[in-house]
């Protein structure tokens, strides 16, 4: 919990990350048109030779009648109209057309066609672009950048972007409108924030705006479209939900590209109707988000909430398992999952997350389920054992449960919540009692000592509170309200006394509120009644009298 200066710093371990930002922006970049105008030779009564001619934007045409007098009439071309076909005759309207048009196109082949120093223009750009992406992201999410994995899953959004752009953009009859955007802030969410999602979204959005020729109604319709997105899709594994945020971001494609096109033509029916028909397969293919997260989540080894909320299924075999042989240390982790989720919510941390590491935690003591407490049956079999061996048993059920947890391939991320919960504490009770029975004998202080390590993220710390708490809060007898508020204070007070949180990355006032969530859920589990000042008031002048 100490205040940490952050820098961006670089060593010789970051160079392959270097080499992949590198080649993300060469590959972008080599979808870049070159920016050179085409040097067209055509005429009257003439074929034309070259390819098929499309107009990439509404464009209007002013033509001019030659006859008693000059008669000048206007031709509107939609976005991806044909303006001339190869081999067509060239008429004097025509030529009159392509005389008007034909300055304002570009040549839409590669960008190495039109020279080098094109490809260096754009790749400058595009260097910067993406280099504040990942500087964002390794200040602010600084788990996304510590592989090589986590720094391809930033770039690889706007490489396939724009090569899924370049090729719809010079393809006849389709139109960019239909490119499902969206799915990058969709599949984001699921594995980090909202912030990276809409993040890494609008970059995405500046290189694809490179890359057609659309203006800023393009760029403000899809980054709208993106911040509606971070803000509906909360929960991808319901499809209830998932459905109705689909169209919660079609009504906001359509009314906002029908507010655009009042404003460009000055109609309620815009000239260019036929884009509410692509914005709408646009939001039918959002709906390939959901097969794209549990594949980018084996390439890349995340955990979505997806896998977290099967996880969480009590019929799966390590919890299973736990309520065979541990039913009591089952019980604990239930209500360590009820703590720890309501915590979470409070500080808007991920509370699915920590629920699901809480059900997982204490898997471990399914080796040896007898010599923990809330296991018993009557006989305390660390009697007959020593204190050392008792401690070794106590502290072997995380080592013990990170095994079971790997052999089941559970997530990393999982398995780091159960090293973590006990962080670097000590067996208080055996270490005391060994003392006390025999002062004079010198032993290594470790070995009653768990391995570690520290709790690092949010949740990791919330756990290890909310177990160390619950566990603690079945000592109580009856306990009133201010027996357990005390009781709160001092495992907290101790952990921070022991430097458990000086790793942690929760804030004193984050931590405060825990403290809230955690008095107010074990009173009302011990049914503790609200005491009122005035019945205690009343009461002492009764004994007065």
């Amino acid at each position: 919990m100490a205040d940490k200066e952050f820098s961006y710093g670089f060593g010789f371990k970051d160079i392959p990350k270097l080499l992949v930002i590198i080649l993300g922006v060469s590959i972008i970049c080599l979808f870049f048109p070159s920016k050179k105008a085409i040097d067209h030779q055509y005429g009257i009564g003439q074929k034309w030779e070259y390819d098929n001619v499309y107009t990439e934007s509404p464009f209007t045409a002013v033509i001019q009648i030659q006859q008693d007098s000059i008669i000048e009439s206007t031709v509107n071309y939609q976005a991806g109209s044909l303006v001339v076909a190869k081999g067509q005759f060239i008429t004097n309207a025509l030529n009159q057309t392509l005389d008007q048009f034909l300055p304002t196109t570009m040549d839409n082949s590669s960008i190495l066609s039109g020279g080098w120093i094109y490809f260096i223009g754009h790749f400058i750009l595009t260097m910067l672009i993406i280099g504040a992406l990942v500087l964002y992201a390794y200040k602010y999410f600084p788990q996304s950048c510590q592989s090589v994995r986590g720094v391809v899953f930033l770039i690889i959004w706007p490489v396939i972007y724009s090569i899924i752009v370049y090729f719809v953009s010079n393809s006849q009859g389709l139109n960019v409108y239909l490119i499902p955007f969206c799915i990058t802030p969709i599949v984001v969410l699921n594995f980090y924030n909202g912030r990276l999602a809409l993040v890494i979204h609008i970059v995405v959005i500046l290189i694809a705006s490179f890359l057609i020729e659309l203006g800023y109604e393009f760029i403000f319709l899809q980054i709208l479209a993106g911040i509606v997105t971070v803000l509906v899709m909360t929960e991808t594994r319901f499809w209830n939900k998932f459905f109705v945020a689909i169209l919660v971001i079609l009504c906001t494609y359509l009314l906002a590209y029908l507010g655009l096109a009042i404003i460009n033509s000055g109609t309620i029916i815009p000239d260019e109707s036929q884009v509410f028909i692509w914005l709408c397969i646009n939001a039918l293919l959002l709906l390939l988000a959901y097969p794209f997260i549990p594949m980018l989540e084996k390439i890349f080894g995340f955990t979505s909430t997806i896998t977290l909320a099967e996880l969480a299924d009590m019929n799966k075999p390590l919890l299973k398992d736990l309520s065979i042989k541990a039913p009591g240390t089952l019980q604990h982790s239930l209500q360590v999952a009820n703590l720890s989720e309501a915590a979470a919510k409070e500080i808007g941390a991920d509370s699915l997350l920590v629920k699901t590491a809480a059900l997982y935690h204490d898997i471990g003591k399914t080796k040896q389920p007898e010599y923990f407490i809330e296991n018993s049956m009557g006989s305390n079999p660390h009697e007959k054992i020593t204190n050392f061996e008792s401690a070794r048993i106590i502290i072997d059920h995380v080592i013990e449960g990170e095994k079971m947890a790997k052999n089941a391939n559970l997530p990393k991320l999982l398995i780091d919540f159960i090293t973590t919960h006990h962080g670097t504490t000590r067996v208080e009770y055996f270490y005391r009692t060994q003392l006390k029975e025999e002062p004079g004998r010198q032993f290594d202080e470790s070995l009653f000592r768990y391995p570690g390590p520290k709790p690092k993220t949010k949740e990791q710390t919330i756990l290890m509170l909310a177990d160390s708490i619950e566990a603690a809060s079945k000592s109580l007898k009856n306990p009133t309200g201010q027996d357990i508020d005390q009781l709160i204070d001092k495992i907290i007070d101790l952990k921070l006394a022991n430097e458990q949180l000086i790793e942690s990355e929760l804030s004193f006032q984050e931590l405060e509120k825990c403290k809230t969530v955690f008095s107010s859920l074990l009173r009302s589990i011990y049914h503790i009644r609200i005491e009122y000042p005035r019945e205690q008031t009343n009461k002492k002048n009764s004994e007065e009298e």
